[in-house]
């Protein structure tokens, strides 16, 4: 290969890389930023008791707080992410974790 076709394929890849880095940050800081509203969860056919929630409801599915705590090692509140896993075939699959944010306040 000469060295104009391995130039291409390197600013190709550097161009992709740099993409894929930034849409993921994204797309992870806006299913666990600090803020929520209230959303329906288990809501699909077979799932379990539909309930409220405080959470996002995106593209990529429901995202609810489960929890909280007080870091004194980051000075911050650490909010856990769960994410409503309703599909399958029996209209709902166990909710699993989904990440978690560094929160200057607490969730509630």
């Amino acid at each position: 290969m000469n060295l104009r076709r391995w130039g291409a394929l390197g600013t190709a890849a550097v161009s992709l890389a740099g993409t894929m880095i930034a849409g993921g940050a994204t797309a992870a800081h806006a299913d666990t930023r600090c803020d929520w509203t209230w959303i329906k969860i288990n809501s699909g056919a077979g799932a379990e008791a539909p309930s409220v929630d405080r959470g996002h409801s995106h593209n990529t599915g429901n995202h609810y707080v489960q929890d909280f705590i007080w870091s004194s090692r980051n000075g911050q509140y650490i909010w856990f992410w769960v994410a409503d896993n309703n599909g399958g075939n029996d209209g709902d699959t166990k909710d699993t974790q989904y990440g978690q944010s560094f929160c200057e306040y607490p969730a509630w």
